[in-house]
């Protein structure tokens, strides 16, 4: 969620089809308002915008759905990916009708496409963001194994789940790492941020990097959410995603960001 966000604390449900309009918009609003401060010039300190740390590169790239009025301001932005705003039509929110809720929201959202026609979108509005950590203790990693009915099999992945409404992304990744793997991180580095479906979910994923955790206490109740904590060498996780044996894309995201950050070393080293 973002940190300027105020939505009161809803943990144990989904949006209404209200609410998830007005989150999406406040979500925008407040991604528009990072991407102008990521613009502008950096401090007196010799570094280029390029250097200017991960904050402002990370905000370089927005989500292309946009809920609200077409004729809404856009911020000007640089980008190496994306082009001009003037060529880079968008779709105008009409309505939004909700079809499924339970763990999984499901809405579908009549739109106006740049052409001038209308049509239907399924999005998934779940939750309001999700966090995943990657651990060191020591010389090893602390990842997650649980077994994940979509895809019938056990997996390797990282200790995290969806953050509640009105908590922020490091609370949210401190809590879901005592609960699954009995730990409490000493510290909290942000690695990157990220949407795992940006073609049907408005959420984001943040990914931390602990680099040193004392013992807590597990308390994960949900019978269906059986993690346990798996001690791997580093080593031994590099040949797996060389391999690949690694289908988690927070686990694949955060070692690599990692060691673009000089937190690990570079992935088989």
């Amino acid at each position: 969620m973002s940190a300027g966000l105020t939505a009161p604390r809803r943990r144990d449900r989904a949006l209404s089809a209200a609410e998830g309009r007005a989150f999406v918009r406040e979500q925008l609003m407040q991604d528009r308002q990072d991407a102008l401060r990521a613009d502008e010039p950096p401090a007196a300190s010799g570094r280029s915008a390029d250097l200017a740390g991960p904050r402002s590169k990370a905000r370089k790239t927005d989500p292309v759905l946009v809920v609200g009025s077409a004729s809404a301001p856009e911020p000007s932005r640089r980008s190496r990916v994306r082009p001009e705003p003037a060529a880079d039509p968008r779709w105008q929110w009409i309505s939004t009708r909700e079809t499924h809720r339970g763990k999984v929201r499901i809405d579908v959202d009549e739109v106006q496409l740049p052409t001038g026609e209308r049509a239907t979108f399924e999005v998934d509005r779940s939750v309001p963001f999700t966090v995943a950590v990657l651990v060191q203790d020591g010389a090893d990693l602390l990842l997650a194994r649980q077994y994940r009915y979509p895809v019938d099999r056990w997996i390797v992945d990282l200790p995290g789940g969806a953050g509640a409404f009105g908590e922020m992304p490091e609370q949210a990744a401190r809590r879901e790492l005592e609960e699954e793997l009995g730990v409490v991180a000493t510290e909290l580095i942000p690695l990157h941020t990220f949407f795992a479906n940006p073609g049907r979910s408005v959420w984001k994923t943040h990914l931390f990097f602990a680099p040193g955790v004392r013992e807590g206490r597990a308390s994960a109740d949900d019978p269906s959410e059986k993690v346990q904590l798996a001690r791997m060498a580093r080593v031994d996780l590099d040949q797996l995603l060389i391999e690949g044996e690694i289908r988690d894309p927070a686990l694949l995201i955060a070692r690599t960001m990692a060691a673009a950050k000089g937190l690990l070393p570079p992935v088989g080293s």
